[in-house]
């Protein structure tokens, strides 16, 4: 009569084993990992209908493919996660978390409320830059239809401004990385100061900096752009040699309304500062006034940085290369003081 109950205890022991087996088995399931790609946290830089550009908290600017376009759900500088796998050197979108309440103007949106735009240029190490701010400001009147106020006045009060905006002054001094929100704080408060003073509806601050372009072929690349540093000949001698690097100017240009909110951010290489002396790698200085004599080349670089900004209006440049005065004041000058040497 006692094996019974005996039964029933081992019964009821084996069936609270099994059910304790089964709630950690789910439990583990549970806590497996929901992606399996890399974790990256950081601020989004640029989004474009197939890509996210991240900037993290190694001071890096990762760029991730996407399937979906994120335009109209992910704004500049907006905090985001993301994760993603890399296959061929590409990196690819897993999956993205992004404020659901951030509220900003998709690019196809942004010169909506703009009419009077003034530029902040911010050359470091590159000479003869105010023909590249000329073009872009003539760019933007031709097509988007803005009054582009004098860059001088945006100069001057940024350069009486006790707000710095050097990212070296973000910096962490404990881990030495940049802090984000800490340097687009700074330049937020200087660019709603510069748009106070000089009434306008949003400030385009160009970085135009020097930077070293890796060369191979005769064919410089870097930040979206590639230019020769030899003439056809000597790459047809070459073809895959000429491993190295030259100067090269780039424009870093963020576009930022009148409240402080940064609008649109491009990064885009501009021209090689040197060129090769026929076959070989000795380079010769090659100032940029020399570029902006090619009005065909100046229109497209145009078109093709500032078009998510501004479409271009008109249709490509034909027969003579149409030039602005002031770049022509500029290149007669750099003519006569050619003439003038020895």
């Amino acid at each position: 009569m006692s094996f019974i109950p005996r039964t029933r205890g081992v019964f009821s022991l084996f069936l609270l084993c099994l059910i304790c087996v089964i709630c950690a088995i789910c439990g583990l399931s549970a806590q497996k990992p929901q992606h399996t790609g890399t974790k990256l946290e950081g601020f989004a830089t640029a989004v474009t209908p197939t890509s996210i550009t991240v900037f993290d908290k190694k001071n890096q600017e990762i760029e991730i493919v996407t399937d979906k376009d994120y335009t109209s759900l992910v704004g500049i500088a907006a905090p985001v996660t993301v994760w993603y796998t890399t296959q061929n050197g590409v990196n690819h979108l897993e999956d993205i978390v992004y404020p659901a309440s951030e509220t900003f103007v998709p690019v196809n949106r942004v010169g909506e409320g703009i009419k009077r735009l003034i530029i902040l240029p911010r050359p470091e190490g590159v000479e003869n830059t105010s023909g590249l701010i000329s073009a872009i400001s003539q760019y933007l009147t031709d097509n988007a239809g803005w009054f582009v106020a004098p860059p001088e006045m945006a100069v001057e009060i940024a350069g009486r401004s006790k707000d710095s905006t050097s990212s070296l002054d973000a910096i962490d001094t404990q881990t030495g990385n940049v802090d984000m929100q800490r340097y687009l704080d700074a330049q937020s408060s200087l660019m709603v100061t510069i748009a106070k003073e000089t009434r306008s509806d949003a400030v385009l601050e160009i970085h135009i900096l020097k930077i070293k372009a890796k060369v191979r072929g005769g064919i410089a690349e870097w930040d979206d752009m590639t230019d020769p540093v030899a003439s056809r000949k000597s790459r047809a001698f070459s073809p895959f040699g000429d491993k190295g690097w030259v100067y090269a100017a780039t424009t870093d240009m963020s576009l930022w309304d009148q409240t402080g909110k940064l609008l649109w951010k491009k990064r885009r290489g501009f021209a090689v500062l040197g060129v090769q002396t026929g076959v070989g790698s000795k380079y010769r200085e090659r100032p940029l006034t020399d570029v902006y004599a090619d009005g065909e080349r100046m229109q497209r670089w145009l078109a093709e940085t500032l078009g998510s900004l501004a479409p271009p209006l008109k249709g490509p440049a034909t027969g003579a290369p149409q030039i602005s005065p002031e770049l022509q004041k500029q290149l007669d000058k750099a003519k006569q003081a050619g003439e003038q040497q020895p």
